[in-house]
């Protein structure tokens, strides 16, 4: 079979699930992750055999099903890192990644202004060590990213999903510091005893309303975890809510809160974090409150 061949033959197949490019897209990533092939052969050398590798057509046969590309490859690439992802566990999207990056950057900014600043240089402040949490972390992406990128902070990440937390927990992020300490807990419920005092509280919680489920494509519908989606339509502040509870009780004063949101409940998830910015994402949407 050519590079062209197994091309055609990938967007043929995915053709009821996704778009031409988007079909193109994924097929290009099978052919480099299993055979090496790199992309621009696919116009360089189209007639160009491909090698048969163990697992490339079975890989399509899955994506078929819909399984998502993340799921069948077995991880995601998020803020320059590969974290691994599977049935349970939700997959990192572009928008966290956009949270994540507007966190480094405040905090180098904070350098910049206080030279001293824990964030930077690991030095303790009067109350101990720059501490962050993540709740609902997920994957731990979001932890394992400030880790990476922080190597002084002690970094702290909570889900109330077994699965989810046996792929934060396997992560294999280099750190230069301490790996993130990751323990079970539900937002929804008061913050176990033991706990620091957070100089960052971050969250990317479940935002989307049951009835947004008919746009949603049967990828993610069919595979990825529910709950750390879907929240009621009658209550979709739930979550924020509880991060409030949890920021009143554990953020020191002069802590920040950064969150991600559902583009209809900005000035409602503002409201409940007096002080608070709504901020847009790349495509112009409200995307994020930050403290």
């Amino acid at each position: 079979m050519s590079i062209k061949d197994f091309i055609d033959l990938c967007v043929g197949r995915l053709a009821p699930l996704y778009p031409a490019p988007e079909a193109k897209a994924i097929a290009f990533r099978l052919l480099e992750h299993f055979t090496d092939v790199p992309s621009y052969k696919y116009v360089s050398e189209p007639d160009a055999a491909v090698p048969d590798t163990p697992g490339l057509l079975s890989s399509l046969d899955e994506l078929e099903t819909g399984r998502p590309l993340q799921y069948v490859l077995g991880f995601t690439e998020f803020c320059g890192h590969r974290f691994k992802v599977g049935e349970g566990c939700l997959i990192p999207r572009p928008e966290t990644e956009e949270l994540v990056s507007r966190i480094i950057d405040d905090l180098y900014a904070e350098e910049d202004d206080n030279l001293s600043s824990p964030a930077s240089t690991g030095q303790p402040d009067d109350d101990g060590p720059f501490n962050v949490l993540d709740l609902c972390t997920g994957s731990g992406c979001i932890a394992w990213s400030l880790a990476a990128e922080f190597p002084e902070a002690m970094v702290y990440g909570c889900d109330l999903s077994d699965d989810a937390l046996r792929y934060a927990c396997r992560q294999r992020v280099k750190v230069r510091g301490a790996k993130p300490i990751f323990f079970t807990a539900d937002i929804l419920s008061a913050p176990p005893g033991g706990l620091p005092k957070f100089d960052v509280i971050i969250s990317n919680p479940p935002y989307i309303c049951e009835s947004e489920r008919a746009a949603m494509r049967p990828n993610v519908l069919g595979f990825e975890p529910a709950e750390a989606l879907f929240v009621p339509d009658g209550d979709p502040l739930l979550f924020y809510r509880a991060i409030a509870r949890w920021a009143e009780a554990l953020l020191r004063p002069d802590g920040h809160i950064y969150m991600e949101i559902n583009e209809r409940f900005g000035p409602e998830v503002a409201a409940l974090f007096p002080g608070s910015r709504i901020l847009p994402d790349i495509n112009g949407k409200d995307r994020f409150v930050v403290r």
